[in-house]
């Protein structure tokens, strides 16, 4: 980015070919439309071309896209007046449907501070370190929002106990 700033342009190029994929899953698993997804992303990056110079190197690289990428998303959800949506996704090959599909429904019933962080976590794979810069709140938040999304989230997908049975124990 350091070199982008410069104005070496094949830094760009490179930059853009590391990240935008990353990106776009990001992006897509937060709007419903995958080709309003992909113009999002490439918004992301015009706003890095057109903001270059006030780039500082304050957290790391990827830190400063996902945060770019976060508040665009904000102001798509703000334009369309719609609360926390969890767009459709293609199961990856292999997976289950109806396991994704459940998944998915436990998702959607997190705070939406929680599942933010466990997508951040999960499919983005930042650190808590970097969700905590991009979050704008401290690790130790990230920590414990990630350790009730958790907890939650594997309430939600345990099975229903029977009434009156002892676990391990039909009646």
């Amino acid at each position: 980015m350091l070199e982008f700033k410069r104005g070496d342009g094949p830094a760009f190029d490179e930059l853009f070919a590391r990240y935008k994929n990353a990106l776009y899953g990001y992006i897509r698993r937060r709007v419903d439309d995958p080709g309003r997804a992909e113009e999002i992303a490439q918004d992301v990056f015009l706003a890095l071309v057109r903001h270059r110079n006030g780039y500082e190197v304050t957290a790391s690289f990827r830190t400063y896209l996902y945060r770019i990428a976060m508040n665009r998303i904000a102001s798509e959800y703000r334009k369309r007046k719609e609360r926390d949506p969890l767009p459709e996704e293609t199961p990856a090959a292999g997976s289950d449907p109806a396991v994704v599909q459940q998944v998915r429904d436990a998702l959607a019933q997190l705070e939406p501070h929680e599942r933010e962080i466990v997508l951040l976590r999960e499919y983005q794979g930042l650190s808590y370190d970097e969700i905590a810069q991009v979050l704008d709140v401290p690790v130790g938040t990230v920590r414990s929002r990630l350790f009730r999304a958790k907890m939650a989230l594997k309430e939600l997908l345990s099975p229903p106990r029977v009434a009156g049975s002892v676990e391990g124990v039909q009646p």
